[in-house]
């Protein structure tokens, strides 16, 4: 009897502790709490402490250029926080692809979608007041009630944190993705920077970079920023730059770059013919990899499905037409509002397939604004937008170039040497991607959307 007794009263707890819990909307989870709202209210508008970034001629130091790849050290503990904020990265990531779509209708394309995130997040640190508010909800994260009150607001630290734990998983164990990123800031002679946004900025990047430099002498000023990009970055770059607009004080320039490589592959000798359209082909290097891959012939939608892991869980998407099906087709269905029913991840079985992939060397870039404009949103980062957090000077905000360069290549095996993983009693199944297809890159533990592409063209520097 005594323990029946202690029984019914632990099962009484568990029932009472389990209808006592109270549900917390995610947003209340990344906003201000009271006692921030308080210590924010009590400061004073003015920035306190500034700096005036150094002459982009300034002679450019040893330590500066040292590059270091990041690998993956450790575990990461992802949970509902990262869950949520994963959703907004990919819902805005793929209307940004909407707009590229829309933009550039026919050459390759390739968004960054999780650091063209970074980058909104960086603006919203800096700024204030209604801009706030409005970069806020651009970032999909908008007050169930509908009020802009402090508690209301989110603090931009808590997201930069939750995207760092999602950026860690990205470099796995094994060294097979190397990941680089850099932010540059330039800024007109005499326009001061707030210390503190600086320093908030820092995790966005592996290199954080502020230089002043002359906006109105535009062709002096475009060879200087690319010729300070080249020695930075970790491969020559075209930056997209070609002109500054001399009415604003403020540049931004993200670069991030990705390589991968697809295990147990080998670089085939010979080039390869790649069919950039129907009655138009290319020569390109192609790399071979025989094994088991997770596949799936969709023929209700006209496409096949191969998924590449690059790492312990990130991975690849190849999505490529079949049965007369055109890549215009499937991108058209590739949308904010239909992205959960795509189901490109549903159905997948193990297959021994035969893969032969191009080699790719892609580098895009894009002004943000541009997309923005696309977007109905450019009204967003105008003359008028408020950066009190990011200046005490009036910000006039110019290009936001987002650059992305993304290699995939072989694993180095030789061809000679090479046993493929066999699938007893099954023939490999030959899949040739040969002609146009959608490139998707996933963070394979919270499934965030890092890149989301139209590949045309595998050789691509636009």
């Amino acid at each position: 009897m005594y323990l029946q007794n202690i029984l019914l009263c632990l099962i009484a707890s568990l029932v009472l502790s389990t209808c006592n819990r109270v549900y917390v909307h995610p947003f209340n989870l990344f906003a201000y709490n009271k006692s921030e709202c308080e210590h924010i209210q009590t400061q004073n508008d003015t920035i306190e402490k500034t700096f005036l970034p150094i002459p982009i001629e300034t002679e450019i130091t040893s330590e500066e250029k040292i590059w270091k790849v990041k690998t993956y050290q450790g575990k990461y503990h992802f949970g509902y926080l990262e869950s949520f904020l994963t959703s907004l990265i990919n819902d805005l990531g793929l209307r940004a692809f909407e707009a590229l779509k829309g933009i550039h209708t026919s050459n390759t394309i390739l968004l960054p979608s999780a650091n063209f995130y970074w980058s909104m997040v960086s603006f919203y640190l800096g700024a204030s007041g209604e801009t706030a508010i409005s970069l806020q909800k651009l970032l999909g994260f908008e007050h169930p009630s509908g009020s802009t009150s402090c508690t209301s607001q989110v603090n931009g630290l808590k997201i930069i944190s939750k995207l760092k734990t999602i950026d860690s998983a990205l470099f796995s164990k094994n060294g097979s993705i190397s990941v680089w990123k850099t932010v540059s800031i330039f800024v007109s002679p005499g326009v001061p920077l707030s210390e503190n946004f600086i320093h908030d900025l820092g995790p966005s990047a592996d290199h954080l970079y502020t230089r002043a430099v002359n906006f109105t002498d535009s062709a002096t000023s475009v060879h200087l920023v690319n010729e300070f990009l080249d020695t930075r970055l970790p491969k020559k770059t075209k930056s997209g730059l070609t002109s500054f607009d001399e009415a604003s004080n403020v540049m931004y320039i993200s670069h991030v770059y990705y390589k991968g490589k697809v295990a147990k592959s080998f670089l085939i000798p010979e080039l390869q013919q790649f069919w950039i359209e129907p009655n138009r082909q290319i020569s390109v290097p192609m790399i071979s990899a025989s094994g088991i891959f997770q596949f799936k012939d969709d023929s209700i939608q006209n496409q096949l499905v191969v998924k590449i892991y690059l790492g312990e869980n990130d991975f690849l998407l190849l999505i490529l037409p079949t049965n007369g099906n055109t890549i215009e087709n499937i991108e058209s269905s590739i949308t904010s509002y239909n992205w959960q029913t795509l189901n490109w991840l549903n159905g997948l079985s193990n297959r021994y397939i035969h893969l032969s992939i191009p080699k790719l060397e892609i580098e895009c870039s894009y002004d943000a604004k541009d997309i923005l404009t696309y977007m109905k949103l450019s009204s967003l980062l105008q003359k008028t937008s408020h950066f009190g957090k990011l200046s005490n000077e009036q910000i006039n905000i110019g290009k936001i170039l987002n650059i992305v360069h993304f290699e995939l290549e072989d694993s180095g095996e030789n061809e000679a040497n090479h046993i493929p993983e066999k699938n007893k009693g099954q023939e490999p199944l030959e899949v040739n991607v040969n002609k146009p297809f959608i490139l998707v890159f996933f963070e394979g533990t919270t499934k965030a959307l890092i890149l989301l592409g139209r590949i045309v063209n595998p050789l691509t520097i636009i």
